[in-house]
């Protein structure tokens, strides 16, 4: 007797991979060796002290933030040498981020260059001769096996803005010469440090000291990320496969958020993500649609948006051994699933977990105010006002959201998208909202409230933000002696809700707020007077 076996034919997507690319301007890692193109800050062992325990803070510290990029393909710009990065590759080893495959483009001498670290076997190295000039960095091309997909990714770091345009033409230029002779179906990513920005010939225009070729820029009108004066868009890519045009990944955020480097408040999107067509078909490698975003740890800023580059004493002075860059790395999520356009990102997706960060109501204390991209899960409204509401996780935080009434209902539980976070003077406050989905109704919002006891400090900051279930005692000169010896200032809506002086009175469900560091109870209607004084709460 024969058996026959059917042959099962399994549709090749079933076992697709999504992965992760980034690039990262590291800001100038340079090795122990003297070669002689060092920048002086960087010569070993010189009066500015780059030496072996100052190497391997740099080392270390750009270490960490790849390992919170984790990224499966990172493009770097600012590495001087191979040494250097194996340097680098040896330490992430160490710390658990393990990338077997490297390449740089280091065959034209260089102070610093670009290169690669990769999960993925790289097939090929090639680079791009831009000029023959000192000054110019070749752009390196990588062939890499995505599970038998090739992907090519151009790694690009092109002159400083202390040249004009022109100087910048010349990498566009020795890089579209190269991406017309690809045939049209091509998987390839350009990225890196481009010193353009993703609409440069909006910002550059009217500035005469980089305007030398009337309004003509690299990024924009060589590479042809806009057309006939208008952006491309991903829709025009997908009427078009064969265009010979670059979409820009900055155009899936919002304006005010397009930005990776921050130089004394200028914002800039020097670091870009540009793609073809063949990303967004059928076949091979396509982008996973509004996966595109930008690194954000709490270390990599100091002080509101201000980026924590790596510090020199004074600024100018030797190096101090703290500090990471001055730009932010930035990725994007790529698969070899054919493409889906998406009108929203789908944040519950393992793959793009960094993309929408889910965080809880506490982490955002300690995160810098700026722009954001996070998720909030199971938060009630606790509290609503005339500018705004409260939201708090149950045994957590709670958290002003300023401006967004409509969105939310008091007594329902919510999960949300955040995208920017604000002190104002001193109170901290969610902003900005870019979704908000409502979960269920609460069951006991009595469990929410903050319980005053005796000798509750309310003062204190972990209580901002908080909503008092009931508190009384004794108002007097503007504060509410209450407790055990414990006051606070009180602050009225309206100048006719405050008591007179000496009154004793009860406050339900007020909030906790900050102004210009002091703490305060925000009053807006009139308290209920009482005789007699019950120091702690005991309504339920």
């Amino acid at each position: 007797m024969r058996f026959v076996i059917p042959f099962l034919v399994t549709p090749i997507f079933l076992f697709a991979i999504n992965f992760k690319v980034a690039s990262y301007n590291v800001e100038n890692l340079f090795d122990l060796k003297y070669d002689g193109s060092e920048y002086k800050e960087y010569i070993p062992n010189g009066k500015f002290g780059w030496n072996k325990k100052i190497y391997l803070k740099k080392l270390n510290n750009t270490a960490k933030v790849l390992k919170d990029l984790n990224a499966d393909i990172v493009a770097l710009e600012e590495i001087e040498s191979k040494t250097a990065l194996k340097s680098l590759q040896k330490i992430l080893k160490l710390k658990g981020l393990n990338y077997p495959y490297i390449a740089m483009a280091d065959s034209k001498k260089s102070s610093v260059k670009v290169s690669l670290l990769s999960r993925f076997k790289i097939t090929k190295k090639a680079e791009l001769k831009v000029a023959y000039g000192v000054g110019y960095r070749n752009i390196l091309e990588a062939h890499i096996d995505i599970k038998g997909n090739e992907l090519i990714i151009f790694v690009n770091h092109w002159r400083s803005k202390r040249a004009k345009e022109s100087e910048r033409i010349k990498y566009a230029k020795a890089l579209k010469r190269r991406l017309d002779e690809l045939k049209p179906d091509t998987d390839f990513i350009v990225l890196g440090d481009f010193n353009s920005n993703y609409n440069e010939f909006e910002t550059f225009k009217n500035e005469k000291r980089l305007n030398n070729t009337k309004g003509k820029t690299g990024i924009n009108h060589i590479l042809k990320t806009i057309t006939r004066g208008e952006f491309v868009t991903k829709q025009m890519l997908l009427n078009n496969q064969n265009c010979k045009c670059l979409y820009n990944l900055w155009l899936e955020v919002e304006p005010r958020y397009r930005w990776s480097h921050n130089f004394k408040g200028d914002k800039g999107t020097l670091d870009n993500i540009l793609l073809p067509p063949s990303l967004f078909d059928n076949s091979g490698i396509s982008y996973i649609d509004n996966s595109f975003g930008r690194l954000e740890k709490k270390y990599l800023f100091k002080g509101g948006n201000q980026l924590f580059r790596w510090q020199r004493k004074n600024g100018w002075g030797k190096h101090i051994g703290i500090g990471y860059s001055d730009h932010l790395p930035i990725f994007a999520y790529f698969s070899t699933e054919p493409f889906k356009k998406k009108e929203k990102t789908v944040f519950k997706k393992e793959d793009q977990k960094d993309f929408y960060k889910v965080v809880t109501i506490k982490d955002i204390y300690d995160m810098p105010i700026g722009e954001k991209k996070i998720e909030i899960k199971n938060a009630a409204v606790i509290y609503k006002d005339r500018y705004g509401c409260i939201i708090k996780q149950k045994n957590g935080r709670a958290i002003y959201l300023f401006k967004h009434n409509k969105l939310f209902a008091k007594g329902y539980i919510y999960n949300l998208i955040a995208n920017k976070i604000y002190d104002y003077y001193g109170l901290r406050e969610i902003t900005g909202i870019e979704d908000a989905s409502r979960i269920k109704k609460v069951t006991d919002l009595n469990d929410y409230y903050l319980k005053i006891k005796a000798d509750l400090d309310l003062t204190l900051g972990i209580y901002q933000n908080e909503v008092i279930d009931k508190i009384s005692g004794i108002y007097k000169n503007g504060f509410l002696h209450y407790g055990k010896g414990k006051k606070i200032k009180l602050y009225f809506a309206k100048k006719t809700l405050k008591p007179k002086n000496g009154s004793k009175i009860i406050l339900k469900r007020v909030r906790v707020s900050t102004y210009k560091g002091r703490a305060q109870i925000v009053v807006n209607y009139k308290p209920e007077l009482c005789n007699r004084i019950h120091h702690i709460s005991t309504y339920h």
